[in-house]
Protein backbone atom coordinates (compact mmCIF):
# COMPACT_ATOMS: atom_id res chain seq x y z
CA UNK A 1 0.00 0.00 0.00
CA UNK A 2 3.10 2.06 1.07
CA UNK A 3 4.51 1.28 -2.64
CA UNK A 4 1.14 2.46 -4.35
CA UNK A 5 0.50 6.14 -3.30
CA UNK A 6 3.49 6.73 -5.49
CA UNK A 7 2.05 5.52 -8.42
CA UNK A 8 -0.82 7.07 -7.62
CA UNK A 9 0.24 10.52 -7.21
CA UNK A 10 2.75 10.00 -10.26
CA UNK A 11 -0.86 9.08 -12.23
CA UNK A 12 -2.39 12.28 -10.56
CA UNK A 13 0.68 14.23 -11.75
CA UNK A 14 0.77 13.02 -15.48
CA UNK A 15 -2.88 13.01 -16.10
CA UNK A 16 -3.12 16.51 -16.76
CA UNK A 17 0.43 17.07 -18.26
CA UNK A 18 -0.81 14.08 -21.09
CA UNK A 19 -4.37 16.27 -21.14
CA UNK A 20 -2.38 19.41 -21.60
CA UNK A 21 0.26 18.43 -24.33
CA UNK A 22 -2.93 17.14 -26.21
CA UNK A 23 -4.81 20.32 -25.70
CA UNK A 24 -1.85 22.08 -27.14
CA UNK A 25 -1.64 19.36 -30.04
CA UNK A 26 -5.55 20.26 -30.54
CA UNK A 27 -4.85 23.91 -30.67
CA UNK A 28 -2.18 23.60 -33.25
CA UNK A 29 -4.39 20.95 -35.48
CA UNK A 30 -6.95 23.56 -35.81
CA UNK A 31 -4.80 26.64 -36.30
CA UNK A 32 -3.13 24.69 -39.20
CA UNK A 33 -6.96 23.18 -40.60
CA UNK A 34 -7.98 27.30 -40.01
CA UNK A 35 -5.13 28.44 -42.20
CA UNK A 36 -5.46 25.96 -44.61
CA UNK A 37 -9.20 27.07 -44.91
CA UNK A 38 -8.26 30.37 -45.36
CA UNK A 39 -5.75 29.76 -48.21
CA UNK A 40 -8.64 27.48 -49.83
CA UNK A 41 -10.54 30.39 -49.71
CA UNK A 42 -8.53 33.20 -50.70
CA UNK A 43 -7.73 30.72 -53.95
CA UNK A 44 -11.43 30.32 -54.92
CA UNK A 45 -11.64 34.32 -54.66
CA UNK A 46 -8.65 35.00 -56.33
CA UNK A 47 -10.00 32.35 -59.24
CA UNK A 48 -13.51 34.24 -59.43
CA UNK A 49 -11.71 37.59 -59.80
CA UNK A 50 -9.56 36.73 -62.19
CA UNK A 51 -12.34 34.82 -64.35
CA UNK A 52 -14.60 38.15 -63.71
CA UNK A 53 -11.98 40.24 -65.08
CA UNK A 54 -10.56 38.35 -68.46
CA UNK A 55 -14.81 38.46 -69.20
CA UNK A 56 -15.33 42.12 -68.37
CA UNK A 57 -11.90 42.81 -70.21
CA UNK A 58 -10.32 44.51 -67.58
CA UNK A 59 -13.60 45.69 -66.80
CA UNK A 60 -13.73 47.83 -69.72
CA UNK A 61 -16.94 46.43 -70.66
CA UNK A 62 -17.90 44.96 -66.75
CA UNK A 63 -21.71 45.81 -66.28
CA UNK A 64 -22.92 47.39 -63.37
CA UNK A 65 -23.75 43.98 -61.83
CA UNK A 66 -20.35 43.06 -63.04
CA UNK A 67 -18.55 45.66 -61.19
CA UNK A 68 -21.14 44.44 -57.70
CA UNK A 69 -19.88 41.55 -57.64
CA UNK A 70 -16.10 42.43 -58.29
CA UNK A 71 -17.07 44.84 -55.24
CA UNK A 72 -18.24 41.98 -53.57
CA UNK A 73 -15.09 39.56 -53.78
CA UNK A 74 -12.68 42.27 -53.14
CA UNK A 75 -14.43 42.94 -49.54
CA UNK A 76 -14.34 39.46 -49.17
CA UNK A 77 -10.80 38.99 -50.13
CA UNK A 78 -9.58 41.73 -48.09
CA UNK A 79 -11.11 40.34 -44.84
CA UNK A 80 -7.87 37.65 -45.41
CA UNK A 81 -5.03 39.48 -46.39
CA UNK A 82 -2.14 37.81 -45.67
CA UNK A 83 0.01 41.17 -44.95
CA UNK A 84 -0.11 42.82 -41.76
CA UNK A 85 1.60 45.72 -43.52
CA UNK A 86 1.59 45.94 -47.03
CA UNK A 87 2.54 49.54 -47.63
CA UNK A 88 5.92 48.74 -45.58
CA UNK A 89 8.49 48.78 -48.75
CA UNK A 90 7.09 52.88 -48.79
CA UNK A 91 8.30 53.56 -45.23
CA UNK A 92 11.44 55.73 -44.67
CA UNK A 93 14.10 54.33 -44.27
CA UNK A 94 14.48 54.81 -40.62
CA UNK A 95 10.72 53.78 -40.19
CA UNK A 96 11.20 50.18 -41.95
CA UNK A 97 10.88 47.30 -39.91
CA UNK A 98 12.82 45.07 -42.68
CA UNK A 99 15.19 45.09 -45.26
CA UNK A 100 13.68 42.10 -46.78
CA UNK A 101 9.34 42.30 -46.60
CA UNK A 102 8.12 39.22 -48.15
CA UNK A 103 4.68 40.18 -49.72
CA UNK A 104 6.08 43.41 -50.69
CA UNK A 105 4.12 45.99 -52.65
CA UNK A 106 8.17 46.32 -54.89
CA UNK A 107 8.04 44.65 -58.35
CA UNK A 108 6.46 45.00 -61.43
CA UNK A 109 2.46 44.67 -61.92
CA UNK A 110 0.18 43.94 -64.87
CA UNK A 111 -3.52 45.81 -64.52
CA UNK A 112 -6.19 42.72 -64.97
CA UNK A 113 -9.16 44.83 -63.23
CA UNK A 114 -10.34 48.11 -62.38
CA UNK A 115 -13.07 50.23 -62.37
CA UNK A 116 -11.77 53.64 -62.11
CA UNK A 117 -13.42 55.39 -65.36
CA UNK A 118 -10.03 58.06 -66.04
CA UNK A 119 -8.70 54.02 -67.47
CA UNK A 120 -11.60 52.39 -68.67
CA UNK A 121 -12.04 55.25 -70.42
CA UNK A 122 -8.69 54.70 -72.59
CA UNK A 123 -9.53 52.35 -74.78
CA UNK A 124 -11.28 54.70 -77.66
CA UNK A 125 -11.95 53.33 -81.39
CA UNK A 126 -11.17 56.85 -81.95
CA UNK A 127 -7.87 57.11 -80.12
CA UNK A 128 -4.90 57.39 -82.72
CA UNK A 129 -3.03 54.70 -80.60
CA UNK A 130 -4.93 51.47 -79.83
CA UNK A 131 -4.24 50.59 -76.20
CA UNK A 132 -2.13 47.65 -75.36
CA UNK A 133 -1.26 46.31 -71.34
CA UNK A 134 -1.45 48.46 -68.32
CA UNK A 135 1.09 48.07 -65.68
CA UNK A 136 3.02 49.60 -62.56
CA UNK A 137 6.35 50.02 -61.56
CA UNK A 138 6.75 49.76 -57.59
CA UNK A 139 10.85 50.49 -57.14
CA UNK A 140 10.68 52.54 -53.89
CA UNK A 141 10.43 55.22 -53.14
CA UNK A 142 9.01 55.84 -57.27
CA UNK A 143 5.97 54.21 -58.47
CA UNK A 144 5.77 54.68 -62.13
CA UNK A 145 2.03 53.85 -63.52
CA UNK A 146 2.82 52.45 -67.09
CA UNK A 147 0.51 52.23 -69.86
CA UNK A 148 1.60 50.62 -73.37
CA UNK A 149 0.53 51.65 -76.70
CA UNK A 150 0.37 50.30 -79.72
CA UNK A 151 -0.17 51.11 -83.43
CA UNK A 152 -4.05 50.92 -84.29
CA UNK A 153 -5.61 48.39 -86.65
CA UNK A 154 -6.48 51.11 -88.77
CA UNK A 155 -3.40 52.41 -89.23
CA UNK A 156 -1.13 49.38 -90.64
CA UNK A 157 -2.02 51.01 -94.37
CA UNK A 158 -0.13 54.16 -93.44
CA UNK A 159 3.05 55.12 -94.13
CA UNK A 160 5.62 56.23 -90.99
CA UNK A 161 3.41 54.47 -88.53
CA UNK A 162 5.71 51.62 -87.79
CA UNK A 163 4.72 47.68 -88.18
CA UNK A 164 2.13 45.46 -85.74
CA UNK A 165 5.04 45.26 -82.90
CA UNK A 166 5.95 49.00 -82.39
CA UNK A 167 4.98 50.06 -79.16
CA UNK A 168 5.16 53.19 -77.12
CA UNK A 169 5.47 53.15 -73.20
CA UNK A 170 3.89 56.13 -71.40
CA UNK A 171 4.91 56.70 -67.60
CA UNK A 172 3.81 58.49 -65.11
CA UNK A 173 6.55 58.74 -62.40
CA UNK A 174 5.40 59.55 -58.50
CA UNK A 175 7.13 59.20 -55.54
CA UNK A 176 5.14 57.23 -52.41
CA UNK A 177 5.45 56.95 -48.79
CA UNK A 178 3.87 55.57 -45.96
CA UNK A 179 4.00 55.34 -41.83
CA UNK A 180 3.34 52.32 -40.10
CA UNK A 181 0.99 54.64 -38.74
CA UNK A 182 -1.05 54.35 -41.69
CA UNK A 183 0.39 51.22 -42.85
CA UNK A 184 -1.77 49.95 -45.92
CA UNK A 185 -1.95 53.73 -47.23
CA UNK A 186 0.48 55.21 -50.01
CA UNK A 187 0.66 58.61 -50.32
CA UNK A 188 1.56 60.06 -53.81
CA UNK A 189 3.41 63.37 -55.50
CA UNK A 190 4.02 63.65 -58.94
CA UNK A 191 7.58 63.15 -60.07
CA UNK A 192 7.81 63.35 -63.85
CA UNK A 193 6.75 61.62 -67.18
CA UNK A 194 8.67 59.19 -69.08
CA UNK A 195 7.90 57.75 -72.89
CA UNK A 196 9.97 55.44 -74.38
CA UNK A 197 9.45 53.31 -77.58
CA UNK A 198 10.01 49.79 -79.04
CA UNK A 199 10.06 49.24 -82.66
CA UNK A 200 10.53 45.58 -83.07
CA UNK A 201 13.54 45.79 -85.37
CA UNK A 202 17.15 46.07 -83.83
CA UNK A 203 18.53 46.62 -87.76
CA UNK A 204 15.75 49.90 -87.89
CA UNK A 205 15.96 50.73 -84.30
CA UNK A 206 19.82 50.98 -84.60
CA UNK A 207 19.58 52.89 -88.08
CA UNK A 208 19.71 56.48 -87.59
CA UNK A 209 17.31 59.57 -86.77
CA UNK A 210 16.09 59.79 -90.78
CA UNK A 211 14.82 56.27 -90.66
CA UNK A 212 13.49 56.08 -87.10
CA UNK A 213 11.35 58.72 -88.46
CA UNK A 214 10.47 57.08 -91.88
CA UNK A 215 9.49 54.04 -89.40
CA UNK A 216 7.08 55.94 -86.61
CA UNK A 217 6.63 57.35 -83.80
CA UNK A 218 7.52 53.92 -81.80
CA UNK A 219 10.88 53.78 -83.45
CA UNK A 220 12.04 57.67 -82.97
CA UNK A 221 11.01 57.39 -79.25
CA UNK A 222 13.30 53.77 -79.19
CA UNK A 223 16.37 56.71 -80.26
CA UNK A 224 15.38 59.65 -78.57
CA UNK A 225 13.29 58.31 -75.52
CA UNK A 226 11.61 61.64 -73.26
CA UNK A 227 12.12 61.86 -69.38
CA UNK A 228 10.72 65.17 -67.88
CA UNK A 229 11.38 65.79 -64.32
CA UNK A 230 11.37 69.16 -62.32
CA UNK A 231 12.42 70.44 -59.12
CA UNK A 232 8.91 70.18 -57.94
CA UNK A 233 6.87 67.76 -56.58
CA UNK A 234 3.22 67.94 -56.80
CA UNK A 235 0.40 66.18 -55.07
CA UNK A 236 -1.08 63.26 -56.70
CA UNK A 237 -3.66 61.67 -54.55
CA UNK A 238 -3.15 58.65 -52.44
CA UNK A 239 -4.00 54.70 -52.41
CA UNK A 240 -5.37 51.92 -49.86
CA UNK A 241 -3.99 48.28 -50.05
CA UNK A 242 -6.96 46.17 -49.69
CA UNK A 243 -5.18 42.85 -50.58
CA UNK A 244 -1.89 42.02 -51.29
CA UNK A 245 0.25 38.65 -51.08
CA UNK A 246 3.38 37.15 -53.61
CA UNK A 247 0.61 37.14 -56.94
CA UNK A 248 -1.90 39.99 -56.75
CA UNK A 249 -2.55 43.12 -55.14
CA UNK A 250 -6.08 45.04 -54.60
CA UNK A 251 -6.13 48.46 -53.76
CA UNK A 252 -8.13 51.14 -53.38
CA UNK A 253 -8.13 55.37 -54.53
CA UNK A 254 -9.08 57.82 -52.52
CA UNK A 255 -12.12 58.47 -55.03
CA UNK A 256 -13.10 55.01 -54.38
CA UNK A 257 -12.04 53.35 -57.35
CA UNK A 258 -10.56 49.92 -57.21
CA UNK A 259 -7.56 48.34 -58.99
CA UNK A 260 -6.50 44.98 -59.11
CA UNK A 261 -2.70 43.81 -59.77
CA UNK A 262 -0.64 40.42 -60.75
CA UNK A 263 2.50 40.32 -60.14
CA UNK A 264 4.92 40.15 -63.28
CA UNK A 265 6.95 36.51 -63.59
CA UNK A 266 10.39 37.60 -62.96
CA UNK A 267 12.40 36.58 -66.94
CA UNK A 268 8.75 37.62 -68.24
CA UNK A 269 8.28 41.74 -68.05
CA UNK A 270 6.77 43.59 -70.51
CA UNK A 271 8.34 46.60 -69.41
Amino acid sequence: KLLALPAAALLLVASPCVSFQTSKLATRTTRTKIAMTSSSEQQLLKDDLVALASSTRRGFSASRKDRDKAKSIINELSKLSPTEEPAAAYYSDTQATSDDIVPSLAGKWTLIYTDAPDITSLDSPLSIQKLGRIGQECDPPLIKNVIEWKRPDWASSLPFSGDEDSRILQKIVTEGASTPADNSTVDLKLVGLEISGTNGSMEEANSGLVNSLLNGPAALLEQNPIKLQGPLKGPFGKFDILYLDDEMRISKTYQGYYAVNVRQEKGNEWF
